[in-house]
């Protein structure tokens, strides 16, 4: 109890009130010191104090009482005392003071002056009226959190479903080409071989006969027949001998004529060579989508009228004149299912919108596209900036100007795509598209309007 007691009259702090150099005393026993001093100091420390001021520290009270409190609960007085009486003033607990949050008698009034006072029932009631109010709200609260909890566990269950299909869909699609890979491998392969093995039975065949041409050759050196004649001494029966023998040498000599080397040679060129760049020409015969059977070149000036000129590459596109101050170039027979892929070469424009869309084309002078249209759209405006046509204009921030947009349309999977062609780096995608149209018909086209500047 030494921390509570007044320096002054060394009994506990009554009214503690505390100075500015932070000494504590009982109010009554300030003032009374103050009242005798020509210059008000702290007792305590004789720092200077002739403002005179202080303030009640209402803490340091609560914390005596409670500790008085408790002491006396230690001392064994009955309970009915420490919960219905003033531990000061012996009197009964009617008051509530409600900036300081506890009870009062009648004489505890004078210490909270300026405060609120509620009676013992009605501070019960407001005070449970508030606590069933945050009860409420955190049940409100707790119930919100678990429904959104819920939803972050779906969405995170939907993204590890989807990213396991979008593997599935990457396995697939590149053990297409794994496969078509190894398929030409092994053919090139099978086909070197075959050649190999072509080339060297015609010159084991050749190497056969030379080597049937040598035996007959040695076997000719050493004829014991053609050695007796060597040595044979009578003129007349060498001469009459030798008209055999000289045909003989003809037809050995006719038959050595005969032989040569088989000089055959490997093509190299198809097995050596530009094989990277042959294979991938073969290899874009099996892509799904072709990507050489649709593409879009833009030429023209960048001031919305009639004057711009298109340049088709493909007779399957044909070009549409559809407003007095709007031209696109359209697929013209558009495509219901599958997945399909388009370039749309725009160079150095400084503002073009490409996009697909399934609209009729009925359109207003103020017109802007936006998906609920059925228009899903890349822009770039004022030479410096991407959109997209959301409801909102979504701004994109690309590290390279693109000078072709690659369009990629999935009808099943209702998914638009947009891309760099040059590098094929992902620009854009729309997904969950879900056409109104009763008979929708995809097309991609390359747009003379540009949205939210009408």
């Amino acid at each position: 109890m030494e921390e509570f007691i007044c320096p002054v009259c060394l009994d506990l702090l009554n009214v503690p009130v505390t100075l500015v150099c932070g000494h504590n005393f009982c109010k009554s026993c300030i003032d009374t010191v103050w009242e005798s001093e020509k210059q008000p100091s702290c007792p305590q420390c004789r720092e200077d104090c002739r403002a005179r001021k202080y303030a009640v520290n209402r803490l340091l009270a609560n914390v005596i009482k409670r500790v008085q409190i408790q002491c006396r609960t230690e001392e064994g007085p009955s309970p009915c005392q420490n919960e219905q009486l003033c531990w000061e003033h012996k009197k009964s607990l009617e008051l509530f003071c409600d900036e300081d949050k506890s009870l009062l008698c009648s004489q505890c009034v004078p210490e909270h002056h300026g405060h609120t006072f509620l009676t013992v029932n009605e501070a019960l009631d407001v005070y449970k009226n508030k606590v069933m109010a945050f009860l409420c709200r955190q049940e409100s609260s707790l119930k919100y959190f678990k429904e959104i909890q819920c939803q972050q566990e779906r969405k995170m269950s939907e993204v590890t479903a989807i990213s396991s299909g979008l593997q599935q869909s990457i396995l697939s699609e590149f053990e297409k080409l794994h496969q078509f890979l190894h398929e030409k491998e092994k053919h090139l392969v099978q086909q070197l071989k075959e050649e190999e093995k072509g080339i060297l039975r015609q010159m084991g065949e050749n190497l056969k006969k030379i080597k049937e041409d040598i035996n007959a050759i040695q076997e000719s050196v050493s004829n014991t027949q053609l050695q007796q004649q060597l040595q044979q001494q009578d003129t007349v029966t060498f001469l009459k001998e030798i008209k055999s023998f000289t045909e003989r040498l003809k037809a050995d000599k006719a038959k050595g004529d005969r032989q040569s080397i088989v000089d055959l040679s490997l093509t190299t060129g198809v097995y050596k060579g530009p094989l990277q760049y042959s294979v991938w020409k073969e290899m874009k015969s099996i892509l799904n989508p072709d990507l050489s059977n649709l593409s879009i070149k833009i030429e023209g000036d960048e001031d919305l009228n009639l004057e711009g000129q298109a340049n088709l590459t493909n007779p399957f596109l044909s070009w549409l004149r559809l407003h007095d101050k709007c031209v696109s170039e359209l697929g013209s027979e558009g495509f219901k299912t599958g997945r399909h892929y388009c370039e749309v070469e725009v160079g150095n424009m400084t503002q073009w919108t490409v996009g697909v869309t399934t609209n009729c084309f009925n359109w207003k002078k103020s017109f802007a596209p936006r998906p609920q249209d059925e228009y899903w759209t890349l822009s770039f405006i004022n030479g410096n900036e991407y959109m997209t046509n959301e409801s909102l204009p979504k701004f994109l921030i690309l590290s390279v100007k693109p000078q072709k947009i690659g369009v990629y349309v999935d009808c099943n999977e209702g998914q638009v795509s947009f891309y760099n062609a040059n590098d094929m780096s992902h620009i854009y995608t729309f997904t969950g598209i879900s056409t109104v149209s009763t008979n929708p018909i995809f097309r991609i086209a390359s747009f003379n309007f540009f949205p939210f500047l009408a």
